[in-house]
């Protein structure tokens, strides 16, 4: 019976060291959660006690105080080195804005504007250096050119004209002096400007208009004003029904009524009998010359092409003709090439520019 009683209280002995062992042991656990939950409350009170500096880009702001802010901030983060971080990215931020060095975009229109600058300034110096106001020319852009142009005679198989290329420019007078032997070359050289003939090789170009793309009423009509030696006016026509005439023949729009302009176009030449109903024919020859003059302009044409004007005039009279001629470059409105086909070699020489065939 004492032995049955003593087995019970060893056992009773062995409940009671397991249930307190258990006791100790979740009194452990406890302990560490609490530990685990005060070190998250003690990390959150951290995160809490950094302060960070919201930096505004204002023009008006010292960016001294806002840089010195922000590396005051990061010193008294407690072991916070990504805010010092950041307060010293902020603080170069603000060196690179109140920096005076231009930037790489502000270099490069610097230089684009300097590079301008030169160029103007080198034009503006080589005008300065022409005595004649229409003696600088841009040559990439005639108003009127020949490129390279020959005309063969078919039946004796010389080169009339054997690649001949010349520049034109309105605003100014251009004379092309031909040799007084050699008509077959003065006739071949006008009917090939005036379109008349078409060139086996090379082109004539208005601008940018090929002139053997072009009808022959818009060529004379419209592009080319020509004054010929012969057959430059009506002699049976008055004055103004002679530029009237020309008119009706350019098959053109005028933005006046035609005997206004006709009118207009008289007096500037300088005719002097405009409402005296004589026949061309009958008047003088200088005067006939201002209507042939008259006839070319109603075209309103940028080119005039003038055949040996001054034929057959006095010294004083051939003058007057020549400075018309000169007159008429350049209108408040318009500018036109002038220019004249001749073999006097001193009506060449009253013009801008001259050049010789050979």
């Amino acid at each position: 019976m004492s032995d049955n009683m003593n087995d019970k209280n060893e056992n009773l002995d062995e409940t009671v060291v397991d249930e307190t062992a258990e006791t100790a042991s979740n009194e452990t656990v406890d302990d560490v959660a609490t530990d685990d939950i005060a070190a998250d409350a003690s990390s959150a009170d951290s995160i809490e006690s950094i302060d960070f500096a919201v930096v505004y880009d204002d023009d008006n702001a010292d960016t001294t105080e806002v840089a010195d802010d922000a590396a005051t901030a990061a010193d008294t983060a407690d072991g916070s080195d990504v805010v010092a971080n950041n307060a010293n990215q902020v603080r170069e931020t603000l060196a690179l804005r109140s920096s005076d060095e231009p930037t790489v975009l502000e270099s490069h229109e610097m230089v684009k504007a300097d590079s301008t600058t030169s160029v103007s300034s080198q034009l503006d110096n080589e005008i300065k250096r022409n005595r004649k106001k229409d003696e600088f020319f841009f040559k990439a852009n005639p108003t009127f050119a020949l490129d390279h142009v020959t005309v063969t005679n078919r039946k004796t198989g010389r080169n009339i004209l054997d690649d001949l290329s010349l520049s034109f420019h309105a605003g100014a007078t251009h004379a092309v002096l031909v040799d007084a032997e050699d008509r077959e070359q003065h006739q071949a050289l006008l009917a090939t400007m005036v379109g008349m003939v078409r060139p086996d090789r090379g082109n004539v170009m208005h601008k940018s208009a090929n002139l053997s793309d072009v009808e022959p009423v818009e060529m004379l009509g419209h592009r080319i004003g020509f004054i010929p030696q012969r057959f430059a006016f009506r002699p049976d026509l008055d004055a103004e029904s002679n530029v009237l005439y020309a008119m009706d023949a350019s098959n053109r729009n005028f933005l006046k009524p035609k005997p206004v302009i006709a009118r207009e176009l008289l007096k500037r030449v300088g005719f002097d009998e405009v409402t005296s109903g004589l026949a061309v024919g009958e008047v003088s020859e200088l005067n006939q010359r201002r209507v042939a003059i008259a006839r070319a302009l109603s075209c309103e044409a940028e080119v005039i092409i003038a055949d040996e004007p001054t034929a057959g005039l006095d010294a004083d009279d051939a003058a007057v003709v020549l400075d018309l001629l000169k007159k008429f470059k350049r209108d408040a409105d318009r500018k036109r090439a002038i220019i004249v086909v001749t073999t006097n070699p001193e009506v060449a020489d009253a013009m801008d520019h001259s050049v010789e065939l050979d």
